[in-house]
């Protein structure tokens, strides 16, 4: 199903940090939003997640209205990976995926055959199932919450800084299992990223977002080739574009 945004408003007291941000999910798409530290893009996620409460906007899934409370967010289909990975770290890494198997009924009798699948995208999970999430490396606690997201069966998965103290070497090998779960599976991606190059690599459709407001909206190939209009979002000065017209 489609993800539709449309003139979302989120405030922190007085402070307005988005103002009327519009974006659009397709069906089975991968869309990249990315912009520099500060611009928004968490709050974006975190408020179409539910965690953030929205001051003014609609979020629609497959174009019906979507609740505002996170757990119906879960159960309507869309399903958060989190900044910072968000482990449970005392718990073993079957406990972490069965938290995610629990949002959509599932119980420990049919714990295994949930979890089957996951452990087929990343076998890494399977060898250390009965470790403490806290054990593993940062990639492997990626892998982590990645597959608990997927046990929530999402139509649309949000991401939030995929890359984030990760080597590129294993962000190289993250972006390829979510281009294959795309594939294989049909799962949307809205990817935030403040490294725009892992996340442009794969998406379709891209967004540029600078202090709460959207300066980019298209071709994900098209951004990434105008260098110019990164280097302004990115750096605040604008250098002679290389895109074409």
């Amino acid at each position: 199903m489609s993800l539709e945004v449309r003139g979302l408003k989120v405030s922190y007291g007085a402070i307005k940090v988005l103002d009327g941000l519009d974006l659009t999910v397709g069906e089975n798409e991968i869309v990249a939003l990315i912009g520099p530290n500060g611009a928004g893009k968490t709050t974006t996620l975190n408020s179409i997640a539910g965690l953030v409460p929205r001051a003014g906007g609609d979020v629609l899934l497959g174009g019906a209205p979507l609740p505002a409370d996170p757990e119906q967010v879960v159960r309507h289909g869309v399903a958060l990976v989190p900044q910072g990975r968000r482990i449970f770290p005392t718990m073993t890494v079957e406990e972490n995926l069965f938290m995610g198997a629990y949002a959509r009924g599932g119980t420990w009798k049919d714990a295994p055959k949930r979890f089957a699948p996951i452990y087929e995208v990343f076998p890494r999970l399977a060898e250390r199932r009965r470790q403490v999430a806290a054990s593993l490396s940062g990639g492997e606690q990626q892998m982590l919450v990645i597959g608990r997201a997927l046990l929530a069966e999402p139509d649309v998965m949000l991401i939030d800084e995929l890359s984030l103290g990760l080597a590129p070497k294993m962000v190289d090998t993250l972006v390829d299992t979510i281009r294959a779960i795309n594939a294989e599976r049909g799962t949307a991606f809205l990817l935030v990223e403040q490294a725009a190059t892992a996340a442009l690599s794969i998406a379709s459709t891209a967004y540029l977002l600078r202090k709460g407001q959207m300066v980019y909206a298209g071709p994900a190939e098209r951004l990434r080739a105008d260098t110019a209009l990164l280097h302004e979002a990115y750096l605040g000065r604008r250098q002679t574009s290389t895109a074409g017209a």
